[in-house]
């Protein structure tokens, strides 16, 4: 995308960022601050949309699990492919019919206009054929992004229903599953920003803050870390491609994902979980690092590797055995 005059104050605003956490964030109509937690009111206005609510003052770190239940599953990127999660939901209680919550890593679908909304609603057929309840959306970068920091300004620390089945959670809430703790911290860099129309395709607000990063952090350790961004040391396969940049992006493309990238580890080294489930970079690979914690990158729709099952109890890891067709038989790495 060639860069014109009315961008300049745009790009400006994306180096400030990179170097100063205290530079405002701006919704898709460019609002910061107080104006953009106005713009999330008026799009919540009318609703009957619940959330739950955890800080510091109220609750801190909910426990959020369903009745008697003991495992999760734990997604990667769907890129709103509605006929992946039309056959992967079904798969996954099929091989798993006590799995009733889906942990989902982000580029999960949540886009403006119709696309968007058709998405979700098919998404709620599909876990409601399968009995699966609820859909926690860690939020990708490919998001909306001008919509969700609306959303978030004008209920903090929340987690937002967005259509019957799935809910969005904002960066850094910490909650509970079963005594198992979880920390969600989305977001993540697009490399291809370039390409991308500002406010439309792609929002500022895709990549954490520092100030985000110490919020975060705040709590101390957690069991289970979830993020759509990758981190630094993680499983060969990211490691490998990270290294020899095989969609030969240039070098302010990848030093925005260097940024993004340092800021989630920072928050991983931080909090220490012994377990990290990350999306992003369209891949599957584990690796247990020699202090015994755990990294699992997910792939994404039409591949192997897009799901697992996490037990609540154990923290024991279990690759959903499909193949990139959503079939049943898939190799574990």
């Amino acid at each position: 995308m060639t860069k014109s005059t009315d961008d300049e104050g745009f790009y400006e605003a994306l180096a400030n960022r990179l170097t100063d956490p205290t530079v405002e964030l701006q919704t898709s109509n460019g609002l910061t601050g107080e104006a953009a937690a106005a713009e999330g009111r008026e799009l919540l206005e009318g609703t009957t949309i619940p959330a739950w609510q955890t800080s510091l003052a109220t609750e801190r770190n909910p426990e959020l699990a369903l009745d008697n239940e003991s495992r999760v599953a734990i997604a990667g990127d769907w890129h709103r492919n509605v006929s992946w999660a039309q056959t992967v939901i079904p798969a996954l209680v099929r091989i798993g019919p006590d799995i009733r919550t889906i942990l989902h890593l982000g580029d999960f679908g949540i886009w403006p206009g119709r696309e968007g909304k058709g998405f979700l609603r098919s998404v709620d057929r599909s876990c409601a054929g399968a009995g699966i309840e609820r859909v926690f959306v860690t939020p990708g970068n490919h998001e909306d992004w001008g919509r969700l920091h609306g959303l978030f300004a004008s209920r903090p620390h929340r987690v937002l229903q967005l259509s019957e089945m799935v809910w969005v959670l904002p960066r850094g809430f910490r909650f509970t599953l079963a005594g198992t703790s979880f920390l969600s911290f989305g977001g993540a860099a697009s490399v291809d920003f370039e390409d991308r129309v500002p406010g439309l395709t792609w929002w500022i607000s895709e990549i954490p803050t520092e100030a985000d990063v110490e919020a975060a952090i705040v709590g101390g350790p957690i069991d289970v870390l979830l993020t759509h961004e990758a981190v630094n040391g993680g499983t060969a396969q990211v490691e490998k491609v990270l290294r020899a940049n095989p969609g030969g992006w240039p070098a302010q493309a990848l030093s925005y994902s260097s940024v993004s990238r340092a800021r989630v580890t920072r928050v991983w080294d931080a909090v220490r979980p012994e377990v990290l489930a990350h999306g992003h970079m369209h891949l599957q690979g584990e690796i247990r690092l020699a202090d015994g914690r755990r990294v699992y990158s997910l792939a994404a729709d039409t591949q192997a590797g897009n799901m697992g099952i996490l037990d609540l109890r154990t923290r024991r890891w279990d690759w959903l055995p499909l193949d990139r067709h959503g079939r049943q038989g898939a190799p574990q790495p």
